[in-house]
């Protein structure tokens, strides 16, 4: 079965027995990997632990034995607001990218730069998650989850959730353009 981008995760997995995803390694000899969450330690902006998303990939062996091969992702130490979000670890996964196509993550237009690597940002499909990552990913989601709802209620309703007021459209009106010498 020749897998495109629109197959889910779920379809993968079914298609090729116990969670294993088949692709080549960087000499182009083909490999099948079992992928498993794990997860990082990551502080938000007050120094709160979290966990962080850790996708780890382990080389299916002709007898059926695993062995560590990748991480996928990398972790600076920072809390991802955006849920299942992930950073690739392009530097040591040059295969990442022909990952995609196995419906496993969406990529999006964000990147960090370390050194000379830029790492993307990638959002992992939740069927995916649920599927490969058990307990590991049963915390991270239920952590988030009381997370943002605790950010929620402590700023309230995102700018994008609230109705806008009529104030915001103009309904106000400007005084005089100050100068340097009103501050002072």
């Amino acid at each position: 079965m020749e897998i495109s981008k629109s197959t889910s995760a779920q379809e993968c997995i079914r298609s090729h027995g116990a969670r294993d995803i088949q692709t080549t390694d960087t000499f182009g000899t083909p490999i099948s990997l079992r992928p498993k969450v794990g997860l990082y330690r990551v502080r938000d902006f007050m120094g709160q632990t979290l966990p962080g998303l850790a996708v780890q990939l382990d080389l299916v062996g002709d007898d059926g034995e695993l062995e560590p091969y990748a991480t996928l992702t990398t972790s600076f130490g920072e809390f991802i607001g955006i849920k299942n979000a992930a950073y690739i670890d392009t530097n040591n996964c040059p295969f990442a990218e022909a990952l995609l196509k196995h419906g496993i993550a969406d990529p999006t237009d964000f990147y960090k730069t370390s050194g000379f690597c830029q790492y993307p940002l990638w959002i992992f499909r939740e069927d995916f998650l649920q599927e490969v990552g058990g307990e590991h990913y049963q915390e991270y989601s239920k952590t988030f989850d009381q997370y943002m709802g605790q950010m929620e209620s402590m700023f309230g309703a995102t700018e994008w959730e609230s109705e806008p007021e009529q104030a915001a459209y103009g309904d106000f009106q400007t005084g005089p353009i100050m100068s340097m010498e009103d501050f002072g």
